[in-house]
């Protein structure tokens, strides 16, 4: 569970990288002023369907590090009504390093607050324990380029197969669907069950008896 504290100022619309990632638990509150007001409607409508807390809060006088004060504060306030869930400062000012280390070393008990310049990477750097931190991982995670290609090419001519076997039936914009199904399958007895789960009984052993035909 986190509390995601957006920087707008400093990050724009990139602090919102990872929205994808969200949860129905997370809250996301936006501090901006009259200087950023735009944000990709993209990333809202992420947040929006991720199902989090969304809130926004408008910088009222300016002033030489008054947003970053506006967080801080904040900061105060959740964990002080009672928070035990991630605060995720969402910045690329390392300022924020002594709120981190306030909640770190001075309180009792110690709260946990994360600071990176955008949403994937704070839930990556965190503790927390869950599928969406994995997925991040692999993403992420870096592959040999020539080996991908191969792995692509081989996709491709799959893909082109299929293509001109469906190509004169109903099915031929499945093909798509079908490709993640014949990759790297053994055996006609998975590629029949696998067929017959994502298309159905009737159209899947239709579509099985053609993709016998590529495989």
């Amino acid at each position: 569970m986190f509390h995601f504290m957006i920087d707008l100022e400093n990050t724009g619309s990139k602090g919102l990288q990872g929205a994808e990632y969200l949860s129905a638990e997370d809250c996301v509150t936006v501090f901006y002023s009259q200087s950023c007001l735009k944000i990709e409607s993209g990333k809202l409508q992420q947040i929006m369907d991720a199902g989090s807390i969304l809130k926004i809060c408008r910088l009222k006088n300016t002033g030489k590090n008054a947003l970053d004060f506006y967080i801080a504060s904040k900061t105060g306030e959740v964990f002080g009504g009672g928070y035990r869930g991630i605060v995720a400062i969402v910045s690329r000012d390392k300022g924020y390093r002594a709120v981190q280390d306030y909640w770190k070393n001075c309180v009792a008990p110690a709260r946990k607050v994360v600071i990176q310049s955008d949403i994937e990477q704070c839930i990556l750097v965190s503790d927390e324990d869950s599928v969406r931190r994995e997925l991040i991982r692999e993403k992420l995670r870096e592959v040999n380029l020539e080996t991908q290609y191969e792995c692509y090419a081989e996709q491709l001519r799959i893909r082109n197969e299929l293509e001109a076997c469906f190509a004169d039936t109903a099915y031929r914009d499945l093909v798509g669907q079908m490709v993640n199904i014949v990759k790297g399958r053994k055996g006609n007895r998975l590629l029949y069950l696998d067929t017959i789960k994502q298309f159905g009984r009737k159209r899947g052993l239709e579509i099985y008896t053609r993709l016998r035909q590529v495989v």
